[in-house]
């Protein structure tokens, strides 16, 4: 007597989906990290505490409450593909050569822009305006976001 095994549903899927990013968007949320390596937010926090992912950068309000992360998508895939020569190369860079990547060419920002960037509410980012050096002004210059991430980094 023969048996068949009969397959219910699809087999499970053995290699990873790779979902590209727009370049529009070069900081993601804890969340995708979470999805990129499979891993629970508190290990995700853990390695951003031991250094293991370095381009990290909290855009809370409250800078003593709890963190509120984003994460450079180039090193998160790097991280997520076990890359270890380009993750060194990345964790070598200069910070201003990370800002040039992660902010391009412009000098200014329009709120959107902004919220789109930091993945943040306009509400979150009226409340930040002080910070990113736009009181009174529409827009935002690059040297107050610049200035932001670096103090909002990390460690």
């Amino acid at each position: 007597m023969n048996i068949t095994r009969v397959s219910v549903g699809p087999e499970p899927l053995l290699a990873p989906l790779h979902l590209p990013l727009s370049p529009r968007v070069p900081l993601v949320k804890l969340d995708t990290v979470i999805a990129a390596r499979g891993e629970p937010g508190h290990i995700i926090e853990k390695y951003v505490d031991q250094g293991r992912l370095c381009w990290v950068f909290n855009v809370a309000v409250k800078l003593h409450g709890m963190r509120d992360l984003r994460f450079w998508s180039r090193e998160v895939f790097a991280f997520a593909a076990m890359l270890r020569e380009e993750l060194a190369a990345l964790h070598a860079a200069h910070i201003s050569s990370v800002l040039k990547e992660i902010l391009g060419d412009r000098q200014e920002f329009s709120p959107g822009d902004i919220c789109l960037l930091l993945g943040i509410s306009r509400a979150t980012l009226m409340r930040l305006r002080h910070e990113l050096l736009a009181p009174g002004g529409h827009n935002f210059p690059r040297i107050g976001l610049e200035q932001f991430l670096i103090r909002r980094q990390q460690k």
